[in-house]
């Protein structure tokens, strides 16, 4: 199976607010792109459900709220107490902020674990 994203994602900590259905809660980001995220919540979504993420302020981020698609919901397969439900979703038009933050962890020295390959992006004479 290909990959075909537009933007690479990469594993990001950064714990966020999502209101859904008119209620705040606390959440986790997995992963972050410039068009996509995944997120860890405790409750499960629909796909097609629109979502608002915040973002506290971090060192590598200002705080910004974005619009989101759900469109894919797992149930952790452990067992556990709270069930943890993981999310992905689509951004919707995010804001130039929201872009040059992410743009700055995805690929600037800010907190981040890519899950590229090292070769991703250089070209066949090593650059």
């Amino acid at each position: 199976m290909s990959d075909n994203r537009g933007f690479p994602r990469s594993l990001v900590e950064l714990s966020v607010k999502a209101r859904i259905k008119d209620e705040w809660v606390d959440c986790k980001v997995l992963d972050l792109s410039v068009e996509g995220v995944s997120l860890e919540v405790e409750q499960p979504l629909k796909p097609g459900e629109l979502a608002t993420i915040e973002m506290e302020h971090s060192e590598c981020m200002k705080k910004n709220q974005v619009q989101a698609e759900v469109l894919r919901c797992d149930s952790n397969p452990d067992d556990t107490s709270p069930r943890i439900f993981h999310v992905v979703a689509r951004l919707i038009e995010p804001n130039d902020e929201y872009l040059m933050g992410a743009l700055n962890l995805v690929h600037g020295d800010g907190p981040k674990k890519d899950r590229r390959n090292t070769g991703f992006g250089k070209r066949e004479d090593g650059r």
